[in-house]
């Protein structure tokens, strides 16, 4: 795969590259908006650049939503992406990610030259992991939860997520289940007015982390939904991306357990025991919720998709039995 003229200038515009030559695609970004490279600078040290170009015309979508609303939604996020790094991504303390070397926002996109995670050890990445090697994330998505509790989240998603009800109109008019339809509006309002928010990664799937050799520690990538929500949002989507159909079924509390064990030690110096046993009661109680919320998506966007399977549906079922009795 070559990379356009058009990007390669946009490089050499903006990065003390080394050579042209010394560009190397890692992947192009999602429905043609641009690419992921990784480059040599003169000074020997290497970047990982997102260059998002605009499309001049809207391409097909591979799972056939492609519309205006879409396209504002992917253009908002770069925009919350290129906030985050700049405002949020030097925080301290906070779990590792890409520090930004140079941002610059184009005429028709966006430029992220971000610290190669690869140099630093995390050469790893993965569509599927197992149980003991998900804890590393957990306790990267508890370190950055607890970072960030009750935080505004200026400049981020008012609600963080790609799915959320509220950007996801066009998906909910399409949703399979006719039980998820009904319950959608309930859902979100559950997890927007938890009166425990932090900021959430917003998109924690398995392929957004990287790993060290031996998958005790990882690193996060693809800020662009971040934006303030409770934390087990975050937690769910993950597992639900990381382990196979039988380890959700089966380890799910193991992990929930590992991550709020994680999130008290993170949350211990601002928070006594009580206020954190509180916010783990709210998060954990969520967790259903934060599930059927998703599968509300995945029934409308893509109702054959790999994820729902029976940890989801059981999850759901739970979900919408708990909203049927009034237990929330």
């Amino acid at each position: 795969m070559s990379i356009p003229n058009h990007i390669v200038h946009t490089l050499t515009q903006y990065l003390p590259l080394a050579q042209p030559s010394h560009i190397e695609i890692i992947q192009p970004l999602w429905n043609d908006y641009g690419y992921c490279v990784r480059c040599r600078l003169r000074s020997g040290r290497y970047v990982v650049v997102k260059v998002v170009a605009l499309p001049t015309t809207l391409t097909h979508h591979p799972k056939g939503w492609t519309t205006k609303r879409s396209h504002a939604r992917k253009c908002r996020s770069f925009e919350v992406e290129m906030n985050f790094y700049q405002h949020y991504a030097l925080h301290t303390p906070l779990p590792q990610l890409p520090k930004p070397f140079t941002l610059k926002t184009l005429e028709n996109g966006w430029l992220f030259a971000l610290s190669d995670l690869k140099a630093e050890g995390f050469i790893n990445t993965c569509t599927q992991i197992t149980v003991a090697q998900s804890f590393g994330v957990l306790d990267w998505l508890a370190h950055f939860h607890g970072s960030f509790l009750h935080h505004s989240g200026e400049g981020l998603w008012p609600q963080g997520g790609y799915w959320h009800l509220s950007t996801r109109q066009d998906e909910l008019k399409q949703t399979q289940s006719d039980p998820l339809k009904s319950a959608a509006g309930k859902l979100d309002e559950l997890l927007a007015t938890c009166p425990y928010q932090t900021i959430i990664h917003g998109d924690a799937k398995v392929a957004n982390f990287c790993f060290t050799a031996d998958f005790q520690q990882c690193a996060a990538v693809d800020f662009q939904y971040p934006g303030r929500a409770p934390g087990i949002v975050d937690v769910a989507y993950f597992i639900g991306s990381a382990l196979t159909d039988k380890d959700q079924v089966v380890y799910w509390e193991t992990c929930l357990d590992r991550y709020f064990s994680t999130l008290a030690q993170a949350l211990s110096a601002n928070f006594d025991e009580h206020q954190i046993k509180q916010i783990e009661s709210a998060w954990r109680a969520l967790y259903p919720i934060a599930c059927a919320d998703f599968h509300r998506f995945l029934s409308g966007w893509s109702p054959e998709h790999w994820k729902i399977n029976q940890h989801l549906h059981e999850q759901t079922a739970f979900a919408l039995a708990m909203l049927d009795q009034n237990q929330f």
